[in-house]
């Protein structure tokens, strides 16, 4: 299968290539800059900005992609919530660029478009587990980027030039996460700590909210099993909520440390939802595809790759 993966330098960019490549593969993956990490893999890369429209052209046009991993997304809510234009530009924008591309050259590629659980938005409690029938109510400027991106995909699809199928991600973590995500920056504290370049104090956000995480090798696993037999939406989860304060614990019991916890306002979400989790029940009826990791060993090993990251 020859895919084009977008956002291929990002943290779920690359462990999707990395699957692919597994799978066997030819892959080219895009992206504004290289990932180191990837360096050593086969696998061909290119500088490509998605808002480019005229090069996304000639990009697609000399691959000839037989499926596209739409990635490339600006990612964090927060700052989606403070640069609305831009994130319209790559988010809704990009996206255009890429499908109407696909469309323009009748290739009949697959387009998977990776838009997030973030869409389904405020709901009642009763509405849980979430469904991929559950209603959408954007409640931020990135979900609402990614319902605008979810239309422009279908907008293209339905004439039949290209099939498009979507899938929402809920929270999945991983080794290699930005640090401004919430696993990841409680792991990057603690390796800090462990290697005393700072002081045993964790600063923390809102323990109390409750989310659906899921390991990210898991979930680029259920990308290519969507492209290749799905079709419509799927969710991809682990179809249970844990409390940040419990995944911190669990941290905390990885690493052997004693800390103390310090609240920090500017980790706090104004429209944070309380519990959130989904069902995967479409995914595993249809295509087999259910979660395989453990949420300790997924924190162990980011908190391993993070002591790593701070050896001196």
């Amino acid at each position: 299968m020859r895919a084009l993966v977008t956002g291929a330098g990002g943290f779920v960019g690359q462990h999707l290539v990395r699957h692919l490549l597994e799978c066997g593969d030819e892959v080219m993956g895009v992206d504004m800059r290289a990932a180191p990490e990837l360096i050593d893999t086969e696998y061909t890369f290119r500088e490509l900005n998605v808002c480019d429209g005229e090069a996304c052209a000639r990009l697609i046009g000399d691959f000839k992609p037989e499926v596209v991993y739409h990635l490339a997304a600006i990612a964090f809510v927060p700052e989606a919530e403070n640069n609305f234009d831009r994130t319209l530009s790559i988010n809704v924008g990009g996206t255009n660029n890429i499908v109407r591309t696909c469309h323009l050259l009748h290739s009949g590629a697959t387009v998977l478009y990776v838009s997030s659980a973030e869409v389904y938005g405020k709901f009642e409690p009763d509405k849980l587990p979430l469904t991929e029938e559950a209603p959408l109510r954007p409640a931020n400027n990135y979900s609402l980027s990614k319902v605008m991106g979810e239309l422009v995909l279908q907008r293209y699809a339905q004439d039949g030039y290209v099939r498009g199928v979507i899938v929402r991600p809920f929270n999945h973590i991983g080794p290699g996460q930005d640090g401004r995500f919430v696993a990841s920056s409680f792991a990057q504290q603690l390796a800090q700590i462990a290697k005393g370049q700072a002081e045993p104090v964790l600063r923390t956000g809102n323990l109390e909210a409750q989310r659906d995480f899921s390991d990210v090798r898991d979930i680029v696993r259920g990308y290519r099993l969507v492209a290749q037999k799905g079709s419509g939406v799927y969710n991809l989860c682990s179809g249970r909520a844990v409390s940040i304060r419990s995944m911190l614990d669990m941290l905390i019991q990885i690493s052997g440390l004693q800390v103390r916890m310090e609240k920090d306002p500017s980790r706090m979400r104004a429209s944070e939802i309380p519990v959130m989790y989904g069902s995967f029940e479409k995914a595993r009826r249809e295509l087999g595809w259910q979660p395989d990791h453990s949420l300790e060993s997924t924190l162990t090993e980011i908190y391993q790759s993070c002591l790593k990251k701070y050896i001196r």
